[in-house]
């Protein structure tokens, strides 16, 4: 079937976009003197969207959010942003990469000639200004069969211009194969086949994809200030960032036109990334989980790596506190308060309470009154994870409980079950609870 012809019969649209969508993005500041969910300002010389240009539109990228992604130029085929990136683009890919309704992700870092990003052991990579990383999602008409008849959906960029990081979604017109700038919509029932392995039982999912409205990309893209209440000066406001683009996603090999290499290594050859260290086996690395991975073969320690490395890409950019790496002082993540820390880099042995560990659940509320409110009453109950409410909100799409918030209209199965797996490996603790069943 050609999916591309066939696009208004699997997908039915619904468009949700307010006056003045076209130039419309989302984004932030980088120092914190603007409000992160409103549109960064302009700065530097402005260049024309509309202008020919040979290679990239640098100019346009650093100073206008164009209508149409073609405009900047970023790839040979403009219909065709998986492929062919124009001057020095390079794909890269991550270990464990967060869950969006079982999209393809094609991603790809353009560093502007000259520059260079610097490593961070913990944190994103510190790119430079004039960095823009882009991010497509296409639809597989069957996972199992990923890069063929695949629809795209939307293409994000993420700039970073002269005054922060600046967000930009485009969603894909199938009709005429181009690109436009939205603030928010939601194509409903979407149909794919997932996990088609017994041709006995119906193995389509359906449900509704959302490309982001232009606030929500903060929800999950910020960081978020520790203000002191006893300072009514204390004015500070989120700085926004990228998620994914971490050295433990990074640091594993990637297939370049036949040619296997280390992600980072191959970044430090081409000149765009600098102060890695020379021995990678020396980085502290999330596994790599794909939904094919078998983890009935993994020991406990290595559910609990794999686990974690999912938790911190899929969480930790909200469940994280300002005690560890995050360079600005006083932020945090935006669930930073919430007591429940998912960071990779974090001890998990010296506290796992703050893993959710026998954790009291407060997050979101209880579960629905039907349930009973004691059916989830921890975030993690070692070996009980059909009682833990973090499985929970991964298991569920009530909007009042799943999480994460927002990217998600489907349930990821695979990672829930590393996630129960991992729950129900951890050394036993009832929690002070006197319910529960052998």
């Amino acid at each position: 079937m050609n999916i591309k012809s066939s696009f208004h019969q699997i997908f039915k649209v619904s468009v949700f976009l307010t006056a003045g969508a076209v130039l419309v993005a989302c984004g932030g500041s980088s120092g914190g003197s603007d409000s992160a969910d409103k549109v960064a300002p302009i700065i530097g010389p402005v260049a024309s969207c509309d202008e020919e240009m040979v290679g990239i539109n640098w100019g346009a990228l650093l100073t206008q959010n164009c209508p149409k992604l073609s405009d900047y130029n970023l790839f040979v085929d403009a219909s065709d942003p998986t492929t062919g990136p124009n001057e020095n683009g390079i794909p890269y890919d991550l270990s464990t990469p967060l869950f969006t309704d079982y999209a393809t992700k094609y991603r790809f870092v353009f560093v502007p000639e000259g520059k260079v990003a610097t490593y961070s052991e913990n944190e994103v990579i510190e790119f430079p200004v004039g960095t823009v990383l882009v991010k497509t999602f296409s639809m597989p008409e069957n996972t199992a069969n990923r890069g063929v008849n695949e629809t795209h959906i939307e293409t994000r960029l993420l700039i970073h211009r002269a005054d922060g990081w600046t967000a930009i979604p485009y969603y894909w017109d199938s009709e005429v194969d181009a690109s436009y700038i939205v603030t928010g919509k939601t194509i409903s029932d979407v149909t794919i086949i997932h996990d088609d392995n017994n041709p006995e039982t119906d193995n389509s999912l359906t449900f509704d994809y959302v490309v982001p409205q232009k606030n929500q990309c903060t929800n999950c893209h910020a960081v978020v200030p520790v203000l002191d209440k006893n300072n009514p000066n204390d004015k500070r406001k989120s700085i926004f960032k990228p998620i994914g683009p971490k050295a433990r996603f990074l640091n594993n090999d990637y297939n370049y036109d036949s040619q296997i290499e280390n992600q980072l290594a191959h970044w430090e050859t081409a000149g765009i990334l600098v102060s890695a260290p020379t021995n990678k086996t020396t980085i502290a690395s999330a596994p790599i989980f794909k939904d094919t991975t078998d983890i009935t073969v993994l020991s406990p320690a290595e559910l609990n790596t794999m686990a974690r490395g999912y938790l911190d890409i899929n969480c930790a950019h909200c469940h994280r506190d300002e005690s560890l790496t995050i360079p600005e002082p006083e932020y945090a993540g935006a669930a930073g308060d919430s007591g429940l820390t998912l960071e990779f880099n974090r001890d998990f042995d010296a506290d796992t309470v703050r893993f959710g560990v026998c954790k009291t659940a407060v997050a979101g509320g209880y579960p629905a009154e039907e349930s009973g409110y004691n059916q989830y009453p921890r975030d993690i109950v070692p070996q009980h994870a059909d009682r833990s409410y973090l499985l929970y909100r991964m298991n569920t799409n009530d909007g009042r409980h799943k999480m994460p918030e927002l990217g998600r209209g489907s349930i990821h199965t695979e990672g829930v079950a590393l996630v129960s797996a991992w729950i129900n490996s951890l050394e036993a603790n009832d929690c002070g609870l006197t319910d529960l069943t052998p």
